[in-house]
């Protein structure tokens, strides 16, 4: 397997939870650090994968092209069946799903027998969803992922999940500082906005709620 890069501030993945929380603010590269880590455990599988999002309409809101991507930037393509639905590790058959949560409560159930379930930009995610969705990921071993740039500190996920995180939770937040492939458009963008609007710039940046 190549030498694959991986942010510091991500390597508790590797550590077995429960829940695995990641939040902060934008460019925190948190999203792409948890697809690389997923595609080494579906290496290592066998995994049942579930990309999940608040709303998934069809699979260009998913993860789909992010895991591309990342496998190919990592050097795996061979390792891996790529479709236009699903991803597939060839030596394991582990599988990448997608999935929605709000538009597709009753389907939660179809989460059985995931492994993992990653839900990106869970910010908004619902008090409901989330109660149908953790009793039905009941394999032994499995794990809930989630990564959300918080806004307020009322919000369901931030309550639940940041405020008062469950027990087995690993949580770890993260900012553009920790990004060490940050990119030089996006610090013009930071520095403006902190120059113009500091409230805004502590959410959107720093990954505190909003006042």
């Amino acid at each position: 397997m190549p030498e694959i890069q991986f942010p510091q501030k991500l390597q508790p993945l590797f550590q077995p939870a429960r829940y695995k929380i990641v939040y902060g603010g934008r460019g925190k590269g948190a999203s792409w650090g948890i697809a690389r880590a997923l595609i080494l455990f579906s290496v290592m599988g066998p995994e049942r994968i579930i990309c999940a999002r608040d709303y998934l309409n069809s699979l260009a809101d998913s993860s789909h092209e992010l895991l591309k991507q990342q496998i190919n930037a990592m050097g795996m393509l061979p390792a891996f069946k790529i479709t236009d639905t699903y991803i597939e590790c060839r030596q394991n058959q582990s599988v990448f799903l997608y999935k929605g949560l709000r538009n597709n409560v009753d389907g939660l159930k179809s989460f059985e027998g995931a492994t993992k379930v990653w839900v990106a930009e869970a910010r908004g995610v619902r008090k409901n969803s989330w109660e149908t969705l953790i009793p039905t990921i009941r394999k032994d071993g499995s794990e809930i992922w989630l990564d959300l740039n918080p806004e307020l500190d009322t919000d369901e996920t931030y309550v639940r999940f940041v405020k008062n995180p469950p027990k087995n939770a690993i949580v770890i937040r993260m900012s553009y500082a920790d990004n060490p492939w940050f990119p030089a458009v996006l610090e013009e963008e930071r520095q403006a906005l902190r120059d113009s609007d500091m409230d805004a710039y502590l959410t959107v940046w720093e990954g505190h709620t909003r006042q």
